[in-house]
């Protein structure tokens, strides 16, 4: 099996880390910072508050005509009152497009403000088939995504 592919993506605000923390602490908020072409819909799951164990199922329309559905598990919370201020919590994909999605959500204190970044490894089903088919354009799909995330972050908390 070849190693999972890698992603990262990174974006400052101008809000400290409890806000932007107490910002992602429901599914529902996702719905923000997901472009609206891709139509998400948030199911059982997304409005609870995010915890260790927390299953959430998720659609999105990633092309007009076709929905893909997800099931995510949130596998560790680490907020900022066990982590001396450096909060951040890591969610896996059950049931989905990808073979392995694994995601982390690390928020960090900086002047003025707070650094959140996405790590991200994953997977496209059917190997290196998968990856020479569809490879470049997932990952132009990822580019879209996390950088109308920025956008939405900046809107919201303000740019630093």
């Amino acid at each position: 099996m070849s190693a999972p592919s890698e992603f990262r993506s990174e974006v400052t605000v101008a809000a400290p880390v409890e806000a932007v923390w107490a910002f992602f602490q429901t599914a529902q908020n996702l719905a923000a910072m997901t472009p609206p072409e891709q139509k998400l819909r948030l199911g059982e799951g997304g409005e609870m508050p995010l915890h260790a164990g927390l299953e959430v199922h998720i659609s999105v329309s990633p092309v007009p005509g076709i929905r893909t559905g997800w099931l995510t598990r949130i596998e560790e919370v680490h907020p900022p009152d066990e982590t001396d201020g450096h909060p951040w919590f890591r969610d896996t994909q059950l049931r989905g497009p990808f073979a392995l999605w694994d995601h982390r959500h690390d928020f960090s204190p900086v002047p003025g403000g707070c650094k959140v970044t996405d790590f991200l490894q994953y997977r496209l089903p059917f190997g290196g088939l998968g990856n020479a088919a569809a490879g470049r354009w997932v990952r132009g799909q990822m580019d879209a995504l996390f950088d109308y995330r920025k956008q939405q972050m900046q809107s919201r908390f303000g740019a630093l």
